[in-house]
C-alpha cells in the first residue's frame, strides 16, 4: 500500500510543524488550495477541525472537507465519514451517513474506507449486518494490508463469516496481523486455537509440527496475560500435548483462568479431584 498524496502533505505539513515553521506549513496548504490541489485542501481542513495552531472552527473544517470532496478527494471522504462515525470535537455523529461516505470511499479505491466497511458490516455499525458484504470489503482490506482487514479476514475465516470456515486461512491472517501489531495477545490466542482445535470447532488431527506452534503462540499470549490462555495451557498439560501430562500443572493454569472470569475454564476446573498425595487428577482418565 503506497503512500497517498494527501497523506504525504499531512506528513510534510506536520514536520514543518514539529520544526517551529508553523506559519510556511499553513501557507504552503493556503498556496496549494489556491491552486486548486483537492488533498491540500483536505488537510487544511485539520487545521481548523483540531484548532491546529488556529482558532477551532468545526464548521469551517467540515465546510472544506466538502469542497475537497467535491474537487474528487477520496481521503476527504474518508475523514468526514470517520467524523460522522466516532469524534470527539461535538460534531454530530451519524453512523448511516458514515457508511453512505465509507462505500463512495471505497468507490473510489480508499483502502481505508474497504477496512471501515469491513467493520461495519461485521458488527452493525450504521448498517445492518451483512456477512457477503463484510467478507468483501474484508478481504479487500487485508490484501491492501490495512490492519482492521487483516484481524476481520482471520476472523472470518475462523468464524465463516461471509465464507467457509478454514483454520489454515485464519492463522495466515491473524499472523499477518502480528506483523502489524506485535503485541496482540487475542491474535496469539486465536492463533494457537486454529492450530491445536482444542474445542474441536474445526474438526481437524493437529500434526505435531501444529501443536507445537500453538503451544508456542498460547505461551506468548500468557506472556502478555491473556486469561484463555491459560485454559489453553492448562488444555496441552492436561492432554499431554507438547508437554508431559501433568494434572498439577494444568490445574494451576486453568485455575488461573477460572478465577479471572473464564466460564469454561470454571466448568473444567469441577472435574479435578486431589488424591491422598496432594496431587490433581481427574478421575475419566
Amino acid at each position: 500500500m503506497g503512500m497517498s498524496n494527501y497523506q504525504e502533505l499531512v506528513d510534510k505539513s506536520f514536520a514543518m510543524i514539529e520544526e517551529g515553521k508553523w506559519d510556511e506549513a499553513f501557507d504552503d496548504l493556503k498556496r496549494r488550495e489556491s491552486a486548486g490541489e483537492k488533498d491540500a485542501v483536505a488537510v487544511l481542513a485539520q487545521y481548523y477541525l483540531y484548532g491546529i495552531g488556529i482558532a477551532r472552527d468545526v464548521e469551517y473544517g467540515i465546510e472544506l472537507l466538502n469542497k475537497a470532496i467535491s474537487m474528487g478527494s477520496a481521503d476527504a471522504v474518508r475523514e468526514l465519514g470517520l467524523l460522522y462515525y466516532k469524534n470527539d470535537i461535538g460534531f454530530p455523529v451519524n453512523q448511516y451517513k458514515a457508511v453512505e461516505l465509507f462505500e463512495k470511499g471505497a468507490q473510489l479505491g480508499n483502502e481505508d474506507c474497504y477496512g471501515m466497511l469491513s467493520e461495519c458490516y461485521m458488527y452493525g455499525h450504521g448498517t445492518a449486518v451483512d456477512d457477503a458484504k463484510c467478507f468483501h470489503y474484508t478481504m479487500l482490506a487485508a490484501k491492501a494490508g490495512i490492519a482492521t482487514g487483516m484481524i476481520n479476514a482471520a476472523i472470518c475465516y475462523e468464524d465463516g463469516v461471509g465464507t467457509s470456515q478454514d483454520p489454515n486461512a485464519a492463522c495466515y491472517w491473524y499472523k499477518e496481523y502480528l506483523n502489524y501489531a506485535p503485541e496482540d495477545d487475542f491474535a496469539m490466542l486465536r492463533i494457537a486455537l486454529c492450530l491445536a482445535d482444542p474445542y474441536e470447532r474445526f474438526g481437524i488431527r493437529a500434526t505435531g509440527d501444529m501443536l507445537n506452534e500453538a503451544f508456542y503462540y498460547a505461551g506468548k499470549a500468557v506472556e502478555k496475560g491473556n486469561v484463555e490462555a491459560h485454559l489453553i495451557i492448562g488444555w496441552f498439560y492436561e492432554k499431554g500435548e507438547v508437554v508431559p501430562q501433568d494434572f498439577n500443572m494444568a490445574y494451576k493454569y486453568i485455575q488461573i483462568a477460572a478465577e479471572h472470569g473464564d466460564e469454561t475454564a470454571k466448568r473444567r476446573i469441577r472435574h479435578y479431584r486431589k488424591n491422598l498425595y496432594g496431587n490433581y487428577y481427574i478421575p475419566e482418565y
